[in-house]
């Protein structure tokens, strides 16, 4: 309608007439465009701030589960020390040899520690967060778990252990010393015995007379026990990455 106007205008030479209403259809289109950037601009951020609440959530579950993973490595840490606090005695356990078979077992333990960074990997890929000071923090975080990679590797020690139990006693050791709750791994210390003290005592003898165990047993304990002070040190760091979404989410609010 107002295009058949301005070209009537046009015709009559009505010049008037002609330069309003093109402004008309300037500011008009102008309007929409900038309605339309300001749709798109809430949508952006409706986006993001959905994305940062996921992310939250995905650095408050790493936290939980990092301080699950540090109490079970400490287990297998103080596992590891026993057994080799036994080999080095150099006296028989006696008819007290499934306790020793069953921390030759926990300190055989071993779970990856990488973090979750889905959600985090995500917002990278669209471009977020568009805070730099999130960035820096979950960046911070995610470093210190990657300086932690060394212990992603299963052991040696775990194998050549492992060989030497009998499979009753191992089979025996899943289902009565060994836990798995919510992804929480734990090590029972006072389980039942599992099989029968001289068949524990001969498994006791030939784990500790194997010239491969105490040296990968050392290995494997020296490399883990200054992990759960490491883990904690990580959460402290998502922790800071926290706080730092929290005030991010507080302000759009």
């Amino acid at each position: 309608m107002i295009l058949q106007r301005l070209a009537t205008s046009i015709r009559k030479q009505d010049w008037f007439t002609v330069f309003i209403e093109t402004l008309i259809v300037v500011l008009g289109v102008f309007l929409g465009i900038q309605l339309g950037n300001w749709n798109e601009a809430r949508a952006d951020r409706a986006r993001e701030t959905a994305l940062l609440i996921e992310l939250k959530e995905e650095v408050e579950t790493s936290i939980r589960v990092t301080n699950q993973k540090a109490d079970a490595i400490g287990q297998v840490v103080a596992a590891g020390k026993r057994s080799l606090d036994f080999m080095a005695s150099g006296t028989s356990c006696g008819t007290e040899c499934w306790p020793v078979i069953v921390d030759f077992f926990h300190a055989s333990q071993w779970q990856p520690i990488d973090v979750d960074r889905s959600t985090y990997a995500e917002m990278r890929r669209q471009g977020l967060p568009q805070s730099r000071e999130i960035i820096d923090a979950v960046e911070a975080y995610l470093a210190t778990n990657d300086n932690l990679s060394v212990t992603n590797f299963v052991p040696a020690y775990r194998s050549r252990v492992r060989q030497l139990i009998p499979l009753d006693a191992q089979a025996f050791y899943w289902e009565h010393c060994y836990n798995l709750k919510d992804g929480a791994e734990t090590y029972i210390l006072d389980c039942p015995k599992g099989v029968t003290d001289e068949a524990a005592r001969r498994t006791a003898e030939k784990i500790a007379a194997n010239p491969d165990i105490e040296p990968l047993l050392t290995e494997w304990a020296g490399l883990m026990v200054s992990t759960p002070a490491d883990l904690h040190k990580q959460n402290e760091t998502a922790e800071r990455a926290l706080a730092v979404i929290d005030k991010e989410l507080e302000r759009r609010r």
